[in-house]
């Protein structure tokens, strides 16, 4: 059941990466395009200031759930800090780690499924209304649908690291459990 959980995790992180690298090229690229056309040619686009735009909320949330799957979001430490200094025993560290991580992922998927909620509602309330944006005319709710599946993401990697960290699988995120040197101090 665990390997089972690990390829899906591993799958689903694949497939995030396949859809916010390109998205991401495409965004880099049209806006090249968009500085040559105003500043070089002096015809500037209509629409790719706005689609940058889209395409850099599309990754943040998508890319923010590869972050959450592989523990690499930015992060201040002192629990890592805290278990190395008052737990000598590497079995009891792991211990303990394991334990923090579940409190900071069930905190995490706490917080992220009350922002997924309000930002269904607006996908919702954007869908129902048929908001369309300004110069390219594209619905509202495609770009917080994006959203709401980047939160979505996120808490599906956030259960799944609960259930992995578990079993002793999974990504940490302390150096401790990787074999690292945990502080820059000797």
């Amino acid at each position: 059941m665990i390997k089972i959980m690990e390829k899906f995790v591993n799958s689903l992180r694949g497939i995030e990466y396949w859809v916010t690298v390109p998205l991401f090229v495409l965004m880099l690229v049209l806006m090249i395009i968009q500085v040559v056309f105003r500043y070089i040619l002096e015809i500037p686009l209509s629409f790719s200031e706005e689609l940058c735009r889209y395409l850099f909320v599309c990754c943040t949330f998508l890319g923010g759930a590869i972050a959450t799957a592989e523990r690499g979001h930015i992060e201040i430490n002192f629990t890592e800090l805290a278990i190395v200094r008052f737990i000598k025993n590497p079995a009891g560290q792991m211990k303990a780690g394991i334990f923090m991580n579940i409190v900071r992922d069930l905190a995490t998927i706490l917080c992220l499924s009350l922002v997924a909620y309000e930002t269904y509602m607006l996908v919702a309330d954007q869908f129902r209304m048929g908001q369309v944006s300004t110069a390219m005319l594209m619905p509202f709710w495609i770009v917080t649908g994006s959203m709401f599946l980047g939160l979505t993401l996120s808490i599906l990697h956030s259960v799944a690291l609960i259930i992995l960290n578990l079993s002793g699988r999974g990504p940490m995120g302390y150096e401790f459990a990787e074999g690292e040197k945990t502080s820059c101090i000797s």
